[in-house]
């Protein structure tokens, strides 16, 4: 394979060059702006173009064609044929990479510029495994440790993520894994349905629930437990767009000795999380919980939230189970769950 680098002042002159010394299968790998000049005096923009060709291309030059009319002869116009552009769909790693071309083609990863670096691993190695082994390292690195749960915690979040389902999974952890004494507080009054079911898991538990129906109850509901543990409170989802509400919260609660997580279901698109997290991002958040990850085909979009927030994972749920489908957000737990989703099998069964 031939790999050359272009430099021109406009991305259809930098076209043009491929084009002529490579020929229409060129593939550009990577372009970007540069500037030229010494130490940045008289500097000026020019595109810089990365092209590869598979292999070896012979050029046939056209002759031209005489008609002859009249004893005239007329040398056709020949158009020139257009320059082939490459879009995010034309292919920028090696056939080999496919599925690292698929991953790094999705929304959750469009920031990414790993094509030059994943290429010329590639072609200096010769193995699929090491440029697996670059992408697995990236997303690894992007997860930091959960932080160790303070003796507050509270989620908050949309209705219909899963938060109650999710707090009685916790409340089961605490108590049945850790042997921790746990209460249970909803403030969810908008849903009956909700706070029967919070109410049927403790009652299975053997772990007292309050329902707080304004801020006198949620005050009179931790004085309640106060010898407790671990207090795990639920929330309103469609309360905290009101400010007054969230404000109100501050007043009558410590977050100092909170841990604050905000619920996102990943089965909702990557333009509804940004819009959730938006609406959420003014509390004093501590971590990500990700609920469903058994209902969607991918979990890419975990690895978009946590780059984009800076937030650690505190928990992530697979299931229905409780306490079973719950997964503790370990760097390198939520990483193979991520290449599983994505087929990478053969790679994570070896224990990376």
């Amino acid at each position: 394979m031939q790999i050359k680098k272009f430099t021109a002042k406009t991305m259809s002159d930098a076209m043009a060059k491929v084009k002529q010394e490579l020929g229409d299968e060129a593939v550009i790998l990577n372009s970007r702006q540069v500037k030229t000049g010494w130490f940045g005096l008289f500097a000026s923009k020019r595109v810089e173009v990365i092209a590869a060709l598979e292999k070896e291309q012979t050029i046939i030059k056209r002759q031209p064609v005489t008609v002859k009319a009249e004893q005239t002869t007329v040398a056709p116009q020949v158009q020139p044929e257009p320059v082939r552009t490459i879009d995010r769909k034309s292919p920028r790693l090696h056939g080999s990479l496919q599925h690292v071309e698929a991953l790094l083609s999705t929304e959750s990863f469009a920031d990414e510029s790993w094509d030059e670096t994943l290429n010329e691993l590639y072609y200096t190695t010769k193995s699929v495994e090491e440029v697996e082994r670059y992408v697995y390292e990236q997303v690894k690195s992007s997860f930091s440790e959960p932080p160790e749960a303070k003796r507050y915690v509270m989620v908050v979040g949309p209705t219909g993520v899963g938060k109650t389902t999710t707090l009685a999974k916790l409340a089961a952890y605490f108590k049945l894994k850790e042997g921790k004494s746990v209460g249970l507080i909803t403030t969810d009054t908008y849903r009956i349905a909700a706070i029967e079911q919070l109410k049927t898991y403790a009652e299975i538990m053997n772990i007292p629930v309050e329902v707080a129906y304004d801020f006198h109850d949620f005050k009179r509901a931790k004085q309640l437990f106060a010898r407790k543990d671990i207090v795990l409170i639920d929330t309103a989802g469609r309360n905290f767009r009101d400010l007054a509400y969230v404000e109100q919260f501050h007043e009558h609660h410590d977050f100092t000795e909170t841990s604050l997580s905000l619920v996102l279901s990943l089965t909702s698109k990557i333009k509804d999380m940004d819009m959730i997290y938006s609406q959420f991002e003014s509390l004093p958040l501590s971590s990500l919980i990700f609920t469903k990850a058994d209902e969607t085909s991918d979990i890419h979009a975990m690895y978009r939230m946590v780059k984009m927030s800076g937030l650690p994972v505190a928990w992530m749920t697979d299931g229905q189970e409780v306490p079973d489908d719950l997964i503790q957000g370990h760097a390198d737990v939520l990483t193979r769950r991520l290449f599983e989703k994505e087929g990478w099998a053969r790679w994570t069964k070896q224990g990376v």
